[in-house]
C-alpha cells in the first residue's frame, strides 16, 4: 500500500489535531468520574452497577478498535477518524438528553462505539507520519493532550454537575466536536484508493465478545445472587477467547496477528502497559467515591482536588517522552509503576485517617506515573512488534489502555464489593466504615497488581538503537 507524503507543516496541524482529539477523549473521562457518585445517587443503585456507566464506554473502545484499526490500517484512516468523532458528537448530545439510568448506558454505548474509532486512528497518525525517532514525542503530545482533557474534566465536571446538572458533563462534548470535524476534513491527506475491507468479520465479534463477557464475568462475580450469571459469563468468555485465538490462526490475513503474543519481551511489555493502566484507572474509578464518602466533598471540590494528577501529566509528559527517545525507556517504564505503587501504599495506609496530605501526595504520584508512562511504556509495545506492523503495534498500545479501563473498572468494583460486603446497598446509604473496609482492600489489591507490572517492565531491557 502507498504511503503518505505529508509537509512539515501538515504534520504540526496533525499533531494539533491529534491533541485535540485526545483532549475529547480525556475530558470525557474525567468529566465523568467525578459525576459517578452523583448519578449512584439519582438512579438510587449501587457502586457497582454505576460502574458501568464508565465500563460499557471501555468495552465499546477495547471491543471495536482493533477491527477499526484494521480498516483505517487499509487506507482509510480520515474516513474511520472523521466519522467516529461524528458519532461522537452526537452521541453525546443523546447522553446528556439521557432521562433514566438505561437509556444513559445504550447512548453511552454509542459513544463509546465512536470513542473506539477515534482511538484506533489517533496513535495510527503517529505511527505513519512521525520518524521512529520522535515516536516517543508523538505519543506524549497524544498523553498532554488526553492529560489536558483529564486536568479540565474533574473541575468542570464538579462545578456543572453540583451548579447546574450531570446531564451538560455530556453535552460540552458537542461544541468541541463541531469545532474539530472541519479541521479533520483540512488537514488530514486524502484515504488511498483501497477496496480492501474488512474481511475478519468472525474475528471481530468473537475479540467483542471477549471483551464484553469478561467484563460481565469480572462485575457479577460481587454480587452472590448473580453468581449464575457470573459463572456463564466467564464460560463464555473463555470459549469466545480460545475461538478468537484459533479462528486468528488460521486466517491468511487475519484481524490480528495473534502471533506476535509468541514472543516473551512483547508479552512482558504489554503485559506492563495493561495492568499500569488496569490499575490507574480501578483508583480513578474509586477516588472520587472516597472524596464524597469518606471527607464529605462536594462535587466541586472532589473535581478540584482531581486536577492535581492530570496537570502533574500536562506540564510533564511531553519533556519525558523526548528524554526516553534520547535515552531510552526501560526505567522511565520502571519508574511509572513504582510512583503508583506508593500512591496506592498511601491510600492503603493512611485512607483511614481522613488526612488531606496522602491525598494530595497520592494525586501527584499518578499524574506523574502517566507521564513516565504515556510515552515510554507505549513506545516500548510499538518497539517490540516488526516493522511492516508498527501501525497494529500503536493499535495494541492504545489497546491494552482501553482493556486496561475496562478490566479495571469492572475489576475494583468487585474488589470494593467483596472487601466491603456491601452487595447491592445503594452508594446513599453506605455507612462511612463499610465503605472503608472495600476501599482498603482495594487499595491493597492494586498495590500487588501494580508491583506485577514493575517487575515485568524491569525484566524487558531497551532494545539497541542502530
Amino acid at each position: 500500500m502507498a504511503e503518505y507524503s505529508i509537509e512539515k507543516r501538515t504534520t504540526m496541524l496533525m499533531l494539533v489535531v491529534i491533541a485535540f482529539v485526545s483532549l475529547i477523549d480525556g475530558l470525557d473521562g474525567g468529566i465523568i468520574n467525578v459525576a459517578l457518585p452523583t448519578l449512584a445517587k439519582d438512579f438510587s443503585t449501587d457502586t457497582s452497577t454505576i460502574s458501568w456507566v464508565t465500563a460499557i464506554y471501555f468495552i465499546m473502545m477495547a471491543g471495536l478498535m482493533i477491527p477499526f484499526a484494521r480498516i483505517a490500517k487499509n487506507g482509510h484512516i480520515k474516513k474511520v477518524l472523521f466519522v467516529g468523532l461524528a458519532i461522537f458528537t452526537a452521541s453525546s448530545l443523546l447522553c446528556g438528553l439521557s432521562m433514566n439510568f438505561p437509556m444513559l448506558l445504550i447512548c453511552r454505548t454509542i459513544q463509546g462505539l465512536g470513542a473506539a474509532m477515534m482511538g484506533a486512528a489517533i496513535p495510527m497518525l503517529c505511527v505513519k507520519f512521525l520518524p521512529a525517532c520522535n515516536l516517543g514525542l508523538g505519543l506524549g503530545v497524544l498523553t498532554m493532550g488526553s492529560a489536558l482533557g483529564f486536568a479540565l474534566g474533574p473541575a468542570l465536571g464538579g462545578i456543572i454537575t453540583e451548579m447546574i446538572s450531570w446531564h451538560w458533563i455530556f453535552l460540552i462534548n458537542v461544541p468541541l466536536g463541531i469545532a474539530i470535524l472541519p479541521l479533520i476534513i483540512k488537514t488530514l491527506p486524502k484515504d488511498t484508493k483501497s477496496s480492501e475491507k474488512l474481511k475478519d468479520i468472525s474475528g471481530a465479534l468473537l475479540l467483542f465478545s471477549t471483551v464484553l463477557f469478561g467484563a460481565i464475568s469480572l462485575e457479577r462475580a460481587s454480587h452472590g445472587n448473580d453468581s449464575i450469571l457470573a459463572i456463564i459469563s466467564a464460560t463464555l468468555f473463555v470459549i469466545c477467547l480460545t475461538l478468537f485465538i484459533l479462528v486468528e490462526l488460521k486466517k491468511d490475513d487475519p484481524m490480528l496477528n495473534v502471533r506476535v503474543f509468541t514472543h516473551h519481551k512483547f508479552n512482558l511489555v504489554f503485559l506492563a502497559f495493561l495492568l499500569v493502566g488496569l490499575a490507574y484507572m480501578g483508583l480513578a474509578y474509586l477516588m472520587p467515591f472516597y472524596m464524597s464518602n469518606t471527607l464529605g466533598f462536594s462535587s466541586s471540590e472532589s473535581g478540584m482536588y482531581l486536577l492535581i494528577a492530570p496537570l502533574v501529566t500536562l506540564t510533564l509528559s511531553v519533556p519525558i517522552s523526548r528524554w526516553s527517545d534520547r535515552t531510552g525507556r526501560r526505567w522511565f517504564s520502571v519508574a511509572s509503576c513504582f510512583v503508583l505503587l506508593l500512591a496506592f501504599i498511601l491510600m492503603a495506609m493512611f485512607s483511614k485517617e481522613k488526612m488531606l496530605l496522602p491525598l494530595i501526595v497520592s494525586l501527584f504520584f499518578m499524574g506523574l506515573m502517566w507521564a513516565l508512562c504515556g510515552g515510554p511504556m507505549g513506545s516500548r509495545i510499538i518497539e517490540e512488534v516488526s516493522d511492516e506492523s508498527r501501525e497494529m503495534g500503536s493499535t495494541l498500545m492504545n489497546e491494552s489502555i482501553y482493556l486496561g479501563g475496562t478490566i479495571g473498572t469492572a475489576l475494583f468494583a468487585m474488589l470494593f464489593t467483596i472487601g466491603s460486603g456491601a452487595g447491592n446497598i445503594n452508594f446513599s446509604d453506605l455507612p462511612s466504615d463499610i465503605f472503608m473496609d472495600g476501599f482498603v482492600f482495594s487499595m491493597t489489591a492494586g498495590a500487588v497488581i501494580t508491583f506485577i507490572a514493575l517487575i515485568a517492565s524491569f525484566v524487558v531491557k531497551d532494545k539497541i538503537k542502530s
